[in-house]
Parts: C-alpha cells; sequence; structure tokens
C-alpha cells in the first residue's frame, strides 16, 4: 500500500472517528439550539464562553498531546512519554480547580456575566476533565486505535445530546403530563443553563470510563524528558493560544467591541456565529485531515521518507478543500436551514468565511516542517502575528463595519499565516510544494463563486439554480479527474 494510500485510509477513518461526532454535536448546538432559543444572544453567550474556554484548555494540556506524538514517535519509551506528560497537567488541572472555584465572582464579574459565577465552576470542571483525557485519546490516534478513538468520541458527544434532550425535552413534557415528581431535577432558572449543565455530566462520565486508560501503564516520570517535552511543547502553546484566539474569538470581540450594549452586541454575535458554523462544515473535513496527517507525518519524517508526498498531500487537500468551498456556496439556499429564521442574516458572509478555512488547512499543510524539525519557536510568531491580524482588523472596524469584520479579519489571518507558514519551510525544511497548481484551484474556485453570485442575482427559480451549480461543480470535478491522473493513481496503488 502507498503513502498516500495510507493516508487517505487514516484520514477517512479519522474522518469519520472525527467527523461523526462532530456532526453529532454539530446537529445539536447548531442546528437544534439555533431553532430552540428564538434569542440570539444566548446563542451569542454559548459561543462567547466556549471561546474562552478553548484557550484555557490549551493551557491545561500545555500542547502535551502533540509533544507525545513528536517524543514517542522516535526513540523514547511511549510508557514514560505518556506519563511524564500526565503528571504535569493533573497537577495544573488541581491548581486551576482551585483558583476558579476561589475567585469564580471576580472572574465572572470580567466576562460580564455577574450573575452566574456557577458557570466559571462548571467550565472549570468541564475543562480539567476535557484535560485530562486529551492524552488518551492522542495514545489512540499514536497506536492506530480510531475506533476506541470514535466510541469515546461518541460517547462524550452522545451524553451531551442526551442530557440536553433530557432537560430541554423529555422533562419539561412528562411534567406537563403529572410527572411531578420531575421539578425537583429541573432545578436551574435558564433553560441555556442546561446545555452547560449537560456539557459537565458527559464530561464527567467520559472522565470516570477513562480513568482504566490513563491509569494503564502505571507512573514513569521522568524529570529530564518532561523537560525537553516542554522546550518543545511551549511554543506549541503559543501556536495554539494564538489559533484558538483566531477561530473562536470573534464572538469576544463582538461582545466588547460592536458598539452597542453588551446584551445587543451577543444578539448580533449569535448571528454571526451561525454563519460561522455553516462554514464549520468545511473545518470539519480541515481537523479531520490534520488529526489523520499529524502522526502520518512524524512517522514519515522518522523513518525519512520522499519528502515529495508533502507536496501532494498539499495539493490533494486544496482540490478537496475547493470542492467542498463550491460545495457548500452552490447549496447555500438548502444549507441555510441548518439555522433558525434569527440567524441567517450573516449567511452572506459565508463565502469569505470558507476562503479563510480554505487557508487555514493550507497553514496545516505547509507549517507541518517545524514540528518535524523541532523549530516550533517559529509557528508560535507566525500565529502571534496572525492573532494580532485579527485583533487590529477587529479592533479598528467592528465598530463601524459591524460583524463582517470579523469574517475579513479571519481571512486575512489565515491567509497570511499560511504564505507565512510556506515560505519559512523554504529556509529550514524545503519542500517542493506545487504552488502553481494550488493557486490555480483557488483561483478557479474564486471565479467560480464569482459566477455562482451572478447567476443567483439572475433570480432563477431555486430548481433552475440548484441545476446550473451541480452542471458547474461536476465539471470541475471532471477537470480535476482529467488533469491530475497521476495524483488519483497515487491515492489507488
Amino acid at each position: 500500500m502507498s503513502l498516500l494510500r495510507r493516508l487517505a485510509n487514516e484520514t477517512a477513518i479519522y474522518g469519520m472517528s472525527h467527523i461523526l461526532p462532530k456532526v453529532l454535536h454539530y446537529i445539536l448546538f447548531t442546528v437544534y439550539l439555533t431553532y430552540t432559543f428564538d434569542d440570539t444572544s444566548d446563542y451569542g453567550i454559548y459561543n462567547d464562553l466556549y471561546a474562552y474556554s478553548s484557550v484555557i484548555l490549551i493551557l491545561l494540556i500545555g500542547r502535551m498531546e502533540t509533544a507525545f506524538f513528536r517524543f514517542s514517535s522516535r526513540d523514547e519509551d511511549p510508557k514514560a512519554v505518556f506519563s511524564s506528560a500526565l503528571i504535569p497537567i493533573t497537577i495544573v488541572c488541581i491548581l486551576f480547580l482551585f483558583f476558579a472555584n476561589n475567585c469564580k465572582q471576580f472572574i465572572a464579574n470580567i466576562l460580564e456575566y455577574p450573575d452566574s459565577a456557577h458557570y466559571v465552576v462548571w467550565f472549570a470542571f468541564i475543562l480539567v476533565f476535557d484535560a485530562l483525557v486529551a492524552l488518551p485519546f492522542a495514545r489512540f490516534r499514536m497506536e492506530n486505535k480510531p475506533y476506541r478513538f470514535l466510541f469515546f468520541r461518541l460517547l462524550n458527544v452522545g451524553l451531551s445530546i442526551f442530557f440536553v434532550l433530557f432537560f430541554l425535552e423529555i422533562c419539561p413534557r412528562f411534567i406537563e403530563n403529572g410527572w411531578t415528581g420531575l421539578e425537583k431535577i429541573m432545578f436551574l432558572d435558564k433553560r441555556l443553563d442546561y446545555v452547560f449543565f449537560s456539557n459537565l455530566l458527559a464530561s464527567t462520565i467520559l472522565f470516570i470510563a477513562l480513568i482504566p486508560e490513563i491509569i494503564r501503564d502505571g507512573i514513569q516520570f521522568n524529570g529530564a524528558l518532561w523537560k525537553k517535552m516542554a522546550v518543545y511543547s511551549l511554543p506549541l502553546v503559543v501556536v495554539g493560544i494564538a489559533g484558538s484566539f483566531n477561530q473562536t474569538f470573534g464572538v469576544p470581540l463582538q461582545k466588547f467591541f460592536l458598539g452597542s450594549d453588551t446584551i445587543d452586541n451577543l444578539a448580533n454575535a449569535g448571528i454571526y456565529g451561525a454563519a460561522l458554523k455553516i462554514a464549520l462544515l468545511l473545518n470539519l473535513f480541515t481537523v479531520a485531515f490534520n488529526y489523520a496527517a499529524e502522526p502520518f507525518f512524524f512517522k514519515q519524517f522518522a523513518a525519512k521518507e520522499n519528502k515529495a508526498i508533502y507536496g501532494l498531500v498539499s495539493l490533494a487537500f486544496t482540490i478537496v478543500a475547493c470542492t467542498v468551498v463550491m460545495g457548500i456556496h452552490f447549496y447555500i439556499d438548502i444549507l441555510q436551514f441548518i439555522i433558525g429564521d434569527n440567524y441567517r442574516g450573516a449567511i452572506y458572509l459565508v463565502p469569505i468565511l470558507l476562503f479563510a478555512y480554505l487557508f487555514l488547512g493550507l497553514y496545516y499543510n505547509f507549517s507541518i516542517w517545524y514540528k518535524l524539525v523541532d523549530k516550533t519557536h517559529i509557528g508560535s510568531i507566525i500565529s502571534i502575528i496572525g492573532a494580532l491580524i485579527t485583533f487590529v482588523i477587529s479592533i479598528l472596524f467592528l465598530g463601524s463595519v459591524g460583524y463582517e469584520a470579523s469574517a475579513w479579519a479571519a481571512l486575512a489571518c489565515y491567509g497570511f499565516m499560511a504564505a507565512a507558514g510556506l515560505l519559512t519551510g523554504k529556509f529550514y525544511y524545503p519542500i517542493d510544494y506545487p504552488i502553481g497548481k494550488i493557486v490555480l484551484y483557488i483561483g478557479v474556485t474564486v471565479l467560480l463563486v464569482l459566477l455562482s453570485n451572478l447567476i443567483k442575482a439572475q433570480e432563477f427559480s431555486l430548481v433552475i439554480s440548484l441545476l446550473i451549480h451541480t452542471v458547474i461543480i461536476i465539471a470541475f470535478l471532471f477537470a480535476i479527474i482529467i488533469k491530475e491522473k497521476e495524483l488519483i493513481s497515487a491515492f489507488k496503488v
């Protein structure tokens, strides 16, 4: 089996392992919530709190999952690597819980949720449990156990879905039918609170289920090894924080800088967040690819395989991502029904966000070199500059342009990061990427998206419009089959 075929298989397996839980999560927390919560500020609060959570989770884990890939794939004992990473994470988690519990009101005031200090405690426990299971999930990937990975991912999402529906749908209906005893467990004031509480219950159960996996190899802490891992991963923490800021902090920035009061800003942020979720359909593929590609690339580097494979992978990614961009944009008239009526005001931003995520995927491809050759500080510099681009554009334009500024900020940020990852790699770990073809396919995709906008402006019936768009995307795929026979055959061998 060829290396590209192996990557394709692993991407398919990990794609299912990653995307299936994400799709279930997407259905509940995008489709269901935008239809259930008429007040868009509730969805704004939801996105706001999970944006902060994504940054804190990176701090708690310390990017030790990537360090685990790096050191266990080479000459270190995987058991010692796992344990040497887990013990510091556990200590940091305990300290974080203590801080969050004792400063919950102070933190709630800063976040402008003074009446919801319990959110701070709940999210502290959610994040701690999620941090403690991060390494077991990484080990599943490293040991090629995608089905165990999938099972526990589905368990987490399945429990979240069950508890949300139990509290928001099942219990109220039973209470209406005379089951008054259930009122004792319906002790929260806000419907949104049950969403967060359900996440807490699911994370707790998942952590308990994974305890045997966490303690499987006992304690083998190696201080010298941990220091090497910390030096390697510290710049990646900066990369992760900056990356999380770029991906999730559109809503928190809108909360503070859109120009209205906090509630109005959160309401508008909820509308933007819903449009963002449609564009995230592309990001599901991007992240699934990265899940498979990261350990795959580490293994190939350790085996000193031909570097040409990186260029072929980037080209294949570009073709698939461009196809997804067109697919989402061409059929947006149908896909818009994913979100509720009140949340469709920012649909016009989806194409901008799609191209932003396309460049993010290219950045994952172009920047793998700094993890392979232990130059992670370069990645941190690129990510910091990207975060500054996001922050500056948001500060300067959110007040005057509105939430559209966040979409353009994302595109500018990820476009810069992809270019920077490519150019810096030429100095440290030169890879012959087929840049001409990559630019060509992106350019064609831009032109076809613009053509799509012209077609939609003609106000054809929905059926005629969909037929025209279907013909266009089939023609694009047919051209790919004709032009890229060599690439396609490389994935078949």
